[in-house]
């Protein structure tokens, strides 16, 4: 690890260890080597909170005093800054910024200068607990890249992940090299984004899976903590794989949807789900990157008009929140998301219109609003220009209840788990290009049962809205619905024979009464 830190020709390092694997005190090594390298260097440290940055410069300071080549280098005294939070080293020029200085992450940062950034745990379990609190740590941290000096752009991040949605994983596809050490010697190399460290490589060719990478952690005190936290979390503490962190915290998956063109009139009566390599279909999307969409691996011959066809809207109102919209079509035991889109604004007419316009252009049965949004004041406004532009589309109200994240999961995944939603795939063609709040994957994603897990969350609420309402009018069993199917086209068929029939008969009579 210590060759690693001095590798200078990767600017931007992830070094992903135990704690009990000292990555923290190499670092703090590597710092007093540079200070004595350089004394005019500037090195911010940040943690997920100024208790634990202070406490990473203190042992930082400690460790200059106490080494006999470094003790020289102590702050003087009255001349220089000498806090644990902040202080200089002898023979740094006059500078507004310390040799070392600690912040938290969202601590105040303006007016600082680095010449390297070392983060230090700034992503704990309490900060991945909600989208909205994993992009606010991502903001301080990147705060922090803009105090790097002209020519001094250097980080070096030690971490343990919490998640596959971690922010470290960003960063890694961004360019900062990664650099794993897990407790255990892992079956493979597979889940740790081509930075498993090289001996611990060395160690899986020799046939040491299973094993502890360090003789201060033994397999004794693995197995017990593999006792006592459990499998999943051992998986993701100790062994550094965050592969399968988030299956349960993240419960709707982009690979459980089935793509494909969707018309405006009729669809099959049968369609069947793959997730084979065949039916990858590459669409980049705004999900989790290990997330896949896949085309259907079967689609029936037999088509029929849609059962029924409902736009679902949730009008946000103004500012910042969209008005959430979302075209589903039911056929058979399938809803079809047609479109799923947004509009900024409220009550202005040229939504209204435009509304209107999508129900006409669609044919749409029913729309569907909250109606405890407003006090039914956006349904008046809607009224007289859906019955103007699509006078048969009826409006229709719903009145939800309970928190909206847990509402929305408890909608959609148990209709994602069975295969029967079809997306549209030029919709998700045209969602990649969407703001990454307001993007449907994004959404379907990153959701959560924590309370405001989502920034944005208008579209796939309108989802969630007209999902539950049509839920009722489907048909659960797709057999079923391919008999009936059958049994119509048959009856259709004689009705067909026996006008003929009748006509010819009717002629024969006629052609008889002449003579």
């Amino acid at each position: 690890m210590a060759k690693f830190m001095s590798d200078t020709s990767n600017p931007h390092r992830l070094v992903a260890a135990m704690r009990g694997l000292s990555k923290s005190l190499t670092s703090q090594i590597y710092i007093t080597w540079r200070l004595l390298n350089d004394p005019n260097e500037k090195i911010l440290v940040m943690s997920a909170g100024s208790d634990r940055a202070k406490s990473y410069t203190q042992f930082v300071k400690k460790l200059i005093g106490l080494l006999p080549l470094t003790k020289p280098m102590m702050p003087q005294h009255n001349k220089q800054r000498t806090s644990t939070q902040m202080f200089d080293v002898a023979g740094a020029g006059a500078s507004d910024s310390a040799s070392v200085y600690a912040v938290g992450a969202g601590n105040q940062l303006a007016g600082f200068r680095a010449s390297l950034v070392i983060y230090d745990d700034v992503e704990t379990a309490q900060s991945v607990e909600s989208t909205v609190m994993m992009e606010k740590n991502n903001t301080y941290c990147m705060e922090a890249q803009n105090l790097l000096m002209s020519g001094k752009d250097e980080s070096i991040t030690c971490c343990t992940p919490h998640s596959m949605s971690s922010m470290y994983v960003d960063w890694i596809d961004r360019g900062v090299v990664p650099f794993f050490i897990p407790a255990e010697v892992p079956d493979s190399d597979a889940n740790y984004f081509g930075g498993l460290a090289p001996f611990v490589q060395d160690m899986i060719a020799e046939g040491l899976i299973g094993l502890a990478v360090d003789e201060r952690l033994n397999k004794e005190f693995l197995m017990s903590k593999k006792v006592r936290i459990g499998k999943s979390k051992y998986k993701l503490q100790y062994q550094l794989d965050v592969s399968d962190a988030d299956d349960l915290r993240f419960p709707l998956k982009l690979s459980d949807l089935i793509v494909m063109d969707i018309d405006n009139d009729v669809a099959p009566l049968k369609i069947s789900h793959s997730s084979m390599p065949e039916n990858n279909l590459y669409i980049k999307h705004n999900g989790f990157k290990a997330d896949k969409l896949y085309s259907p691996s079967y689609v029936a011959p037999e088509v029929a008009p849609y059962e029924m066809k409902l736009l679902s809207l949730d009008p946000s109102g103004k500012g910042k929140d969209e008005m959430g919209i979302s075209l589903i079509f039911s056929l058979n035991t399938r809803l079809f998301l047609k479109k799923i889109t947004g509009m900024q604004g409220g009550y202005e007419d040229e939504n209204m219109i435009n509304i209107a316009t999508l129900c006409k252009d669609y044919e749409i049965d029913t729309l569907l609003i909250e109606e405890n949004w407003g006090g039914g004041m956006f349904t008046k406004m809607l009224e007289p220009h859906l019955r103007m532009i699509s006078p048969k589309t009826a409006i229709d109200e719903v009145n939800v209840r309970g928190q909206k994240e847990v509402r929305i999961i408890e909608a959609l995944e148990p209709l994602a788990n069975q295969h029967r939603l079809i997306v549209d795939k030029d919709t998700l063609d045209k969602d990649k290009n969407a703001s990454i709040i307001n993007s449907f994957t994004y959404q379907w994603s990153k959701i959560t049962k924590e309370r405001d897990s989502l920034r944005a969350d208008d579209r796939i609420d309108s989802l969630a809205n007209g999902v539950i309402y049509m839920i009722d009018k489907m048909s659960d069993d797709e057999e079923f619905g391919m008999g009936s199917f059958r049994e119509q086209e048959a009856e259709d068929n004689l009705k067909f024979t026996m006008n003929i029939f009748g006509q010819t008969q009717r002629a024969s009579d006629n052609y008889g009464d002449v003579f």
